[in-house]
């Protein structure tokens, strides 16, 4: 190439230096200058040929350079452990590694023009097959994997022998006429040949293609030779030149216009330099170049292009360029990113060639720059969002999917979950091809799921639904499916995307806590929860039948877990609920609410008979299984009256009082009792006692508690010697209220120690209103509680009472019931001889009904012994000889304990204890218990007589 120039408006070529020589050459006429001039034009010809014979043949040579380079990157992007995966059989076909070989090879084809088909063939006994290509099935052109490639010939076989690539000439097959890249592909480890990769190219297209580059080269051999032409032509025809002067010069202006206005970017390097002078000319970097790299032409000249490159892609770069240098590749072409002057980077497209037409001292080549930034960010988001949505895909615990809105979900798109999920391959649901998504909803879901779908679409609300599914294997699965309508401009629902996710497991759980809610985990039974539950769901049905409970109570088997341990107890209680639960009916479900406590509750019987007899049933049951045991129980009847309300904790208290009832009255292992009125006022009676005893224990004026206060007889002196304190309680609402009844609710809900206190105090207010009075040898008993007792410092409290009010402890007799031993013995013992040290009598109560021994008995820190008014009456009944109470009395004694005798009415028992040396006695036969003024007149009047017990029995008798 060389640069023409223009000179006084004649054309100037190199060698030619002015007119005269010029028009010399044009003027030859004589037959040698003809002859020379027809054989230059021969030459020319002939030159111009071999050059455009040489210039198809290196652009053949490009394209088949780059279609190989081309076909080997597409080579290296396979996985080579997808293409071992492929046999060439249609089971294939349900891969995910044929799944994403074919979208690979269908991405390709896609994304390149020229390429019309790309495929793996394999070798399967000596025959070439398809394993894979990237034509939709359906097609004409498509090849299931295993079919024969007939038209194989000894090319297409060449890389399964040599294992080198192949680019084959022009061939004609089945589908049309083929330029083939072929490209095997080896195992690493092994180095075999498992596969060829095949790229086709249209020869139509190819050959076009080659044309194509060829046209600049025609354009230059035509033009020469025009020029030639031109040259004989227009010798002496100045105005021709002039002509074609002015040409050239539109010519170099349109060369920079072009140049200067071209959408990529154009620079001549000198190695690696850029030039933005030279010898042939100042035109060196155009515009778009500066604007890609960032900077003006006069800051280029002073970098190389190697130090604004980017470091992850310089040595590519030099790579490329070395063999280039070296004469291996004619041009190359990469992907690399320049530095800008800001420190940022830009992708770019760089193309470098040699510029034909240099000499060899300079050796200069083109460098053309695209900027493909925007590609780049594209492709990488695209990336991204491939890679996001396989995870997605691959982790999904179900299925992807998008389909149509019709009344069978006719499936457009299915993930590769569908398979785990449903048990079928994805393209068994597209477009219902063997089986509709609809068929594989459980029946009963269908209905629901089309209907609520109805709901969702008119506003637009994403659906959230659960259902059943039955797989292909028959099972069901719950999934949930999570999906929104896809809606057309006119607002109308065209298709549905979502996911189905399975939920198989959460529901699996779901019903694990919903059983273990509702039962109990050791029986098995409904619990209380559910019970409670049902009577809500009674309520809110406004169920009015007859719903008796039967409360079955075994508490009496705790006492088996202290012989034989819990684990023992446990399996008898499991046993019990195995056979209870024969009795299971549709109207007759059993509970456990509680500890070794069960409930039938019962819907529509007939009558109380119906229930005794269900009861008695449940009895011979229950007698069976625990005679061994001598254990029993009770069983408590509530009938519900709907009218009352349906309260679980106010039913199941009334139970309760029922079953512990029938325990407290039954003369055999099991009782059966029917909760009444009588026996709600009973409850309501306590709770009132409770509340005012409460009251009492915070009322400083100690509320309507008082003191009554009965006299004790010594017989020895048949005079008074001493008063039991005994407590009273006036309620205002209740009236008058026995002790037996009040003093077990106290020590119940340890009221008894406030209260307690107050009974002390108030007696022995008593007892020093009796010194003031003069009667200073009369003691009074107090009747203490074991809970009392037991309290934190007892001892010590009463004792800084006694100290405050001034009262001798030798006056002082606390009495305690024998039953109170059974329990805590040695404690209690203990700290009646802390009460003993410092003076205070201590007397038992009630003795021979309790639970102590003999030989504890002997043990015990008490001065006194108090016969039981049991054994004081059998005396009016039997013959003395035969009573035992002597012996009681003679027993105490042996002990050193004296003897005060109860519930004394008539004279024959009184002359009875006397005989028998019982010391003091008490009783109606003495006297009914007091208010304080009576009893301090009582011993008034007995100063004043000389027999003190007539006249008490006779006069100061209280009802």
């Amino acid at each position: 190439m060389y640069k023409p120039s223009v000179k006084g408006g004649v054309f100037m070529t190199p060698g030619y230096t002015d007119k005269k020589d010029f028009f010399s050459f044009c003027n030859l006429n004589n037959r040698c200058s003809r002859i020379y001039a027809a054989v230059f034009i021969c030459l020319l010809l002939s030159a111009g040929g071999l050059y455009l014979r040489f210039a198809w043949n290196r652009y053949q040579d490009i394209a088949s350079s780059e279609s190989i380079s081309l076909a080997h990157s597409i080579a290296s992007l396979l996985h080579i452990e997808h293409v071992s995966a492929l046999t060439g059989t249609e089971k294939d076909l349900q891969k995910p590694e044929y799944i994403m070989t074919k979208l690979s090879l269908q991405k390709l084809v896609k994304t390149n023009d020229m390429i019309r088909f790309a495929y793996l063939m394999g070798n399967r006994n000596g025959s070439m097959i398809f394993l894979v290509d990237s034509e939709e099935p359906g097609t004409p052109e498509y090849s299931p994997p295993g079919e024969v490639y007939y038209e194989a010939t000894d090319t297409d076989w060449l890389p399964f022998k040599s294992g080198s690539t192949v680019l084959t000439n022009a061939a004609t097959d089945r589908w049309g006429r083929w330029v083939s890249a072929l490209v095997p592909i080896k195992n690493p480890s092994t180095g075999k040949i498992i596969a060829v990769l095949g790229i086709d190219y249209p020869a139509s297209e190819w050959y076009a293609g080659i044309r194509g580059h060829m046209i600049p080269d025609i354009i230059v051999v035509i033009t020469l030779l025009f020029l030639f032409w031109a040259l004989f032509r227009a010798c002496g025809q100045h105005s021709i030149l002039k002509e074609l002067s002015e040409k050239l010069a539109f010519k170099e202006a349109l060369y920079r216009s072009v140049f200067e206005q071209a959408p990529i970017g154009i620079a001549i390097l000198n190695d690696r330099n850029l030039l933005s002078k030279s010898e042939y000319g100042e035109i060196n970097i155009n515009p778009m170049f500066e604007q890609i790299i960032g900077r003006k032409n006069n800051e280029l000249t002073s970098v190389k292009w190697t130090d604004i490159t980017h470091h992850e892609d310089l040595q590519a770069d030099l790579d490329k360029f070395e063999q280039f240098q070296a004469g291996e590749i004619e041009s190359y072409s990469i992907e690399k990113r320049f530095l800008r002057p800001d420190g940022t980077s830009i992708w770019t497209n760089k193309k470098v060639a040699h510029l034909l037409g240099f000499n060899d001292k300079m050796p200069v080549h083109l460098c053309l720059l695209e900027d493909i930034s925007v590609r780049k960010a594209a492709e990488e988001d695209l990336k991204e969002s491939e890679r996001s949505k396989s995870v997605l895909l691959s982790h999904l615990p179900g299925m992807a999917y998008r389909c149509k809105l019709d009344r069978e979900w006719t499936m457009e798109y299915v993930s590769d979950g569908c398979l785990e999920l449903t048990g079928y391959p994805p393209e068994s649901l597209l477009n219902n091809k063997d089986i509709s998504y609809n068929d594989l909803i459980n029946p009963e879901y269908r209905g629901p799921l089309w209907n609520e779908w109805q709901k969702v679409l008119p506003v637009r609300m994403a659906l959230k639904y659960e259902y059943e599914i039955i797989t292909a294997d028959g099972k069901k699965k719950w999934v949930l499916d999570l999906a929104e309508g896809n809606f057309d401009k006119h607002g109308k629902a065209e298709t549905i995307e979502g996911i189905v996710i399975d939920i198989s497991e959460r529901k699996k759980i779901e019903d694990e806590l919903r059983y273990n809610i509702n039962h109990d985990r050791l029986t098995g039974l409904f619990n209380r929860y559910y019970f409670e539950n049902l009577l809500n769901r009674e309520i809110y049905e406004k169920n009015t039948c007859k719903m008796p409970l039967v409360g079955i109570n075994l508490r009496t088997i705790q006492s088996l877990t202290t012989a034989y341990g819990f684990n023992y107890t446990q399996k008898l209680v499991k046993i019990i609920a195995d056979e209870l639960a024969c009795y299971c009916m549709k109207n007759r479900l059993l509970f456990y609410t509680y500890d070794n406590r069960f409930l039938f509750y019962i819907k529509k019987y007939k009558d109380k008979k119906e229930l005794l007899e269900f009861t008695d049933a449940v009895i011979d049951k229950l007698e069976h299984l625990l005679s061994a045991e001598r254990v029993g129980g009770g069983i408590g009847i509530v009938e519900i009256e709907y009218e009352d309300g349906l309260d679980a904790d106010k039913l199941l208290k009334k139970l309760l009082i029922a079953s512990e009832k029938a325990i407290s009255i039954a003369d055999k292992n099991f009782y059966v009792n029917f909760f009444d009125k009588d026996m709600e006022r009973e409850i309501i009676r306590e709770q009132e006692i409770k509340l005012e005893l409460s009251c009492m224990a915070a009322d400083e004026n100690d509320g309507g508690l008082f003191l009554q206060y009965q006299p004790i007889l010594d017989l020895k002196s048949d005079r008074i010697c001493g008063f039991e304190a005994l407590a009273r309680l006036n309620s205002k609402k209740l009236g008058l209220v026995p002790p037996l009844e009040f003093i077990p609710i106290a020590e119940k809900t340890r009221l008894i120690i406030p209260v307690g206190q107050k009974i002390i105090v108030n007696a022995l207010l008593f007892l020093n209103k009796l010194n003031e009075k003069g009667f200073t040898s009369v003691s009074v008993s107090i009747n203490v509680s074991a809970i009392q007792i037991m309290y934190d410092n007892f001892v010590e409290n009463l004792l800084d009472i006694i100290n405050k009010m001034h009262v001798n402890p030798e006056n002082i007799c606390i009495e305690i019931t024998e039953s109170a031993f059974s329990a805590e013995y040695e404690d209690i013992n203990r700290v009646l001889g802390k009460l003993r040290k410092i003076g205070i009598h201590v007397a038992i109560d009630d003795l021979g009904t309790g639970y102590s021994s003999l030989a504890r008995e002997r043990e015990l820190n008490i001065d006194c012994v108090k016969i039981d008014k049991y054994f004081i009456d059998k005396l009016l009944y039997i013959q003395p000889c035969n009573a035992i109470t002597a012996d009681i009395i003679s027993m105490a004694h042996k002990m050193g304990h004296y003897v005060i005798a109860e519930g004394v009415e008539h004279e024959k028992q009184k002359q009875y204890l006397l005989n028998n040396g019982c010391e003091k006695i008490q009783g109606y036969l003495v006297s009914r218990p007091l208010y304080e003024d009576a009893a301090i007149e009582i011993l008034i009047k007995q100063i004043n007589t000389n027999n003190g017990y007539i006249q008490l029995h006779e006069g100061y008798g209280d009802s």
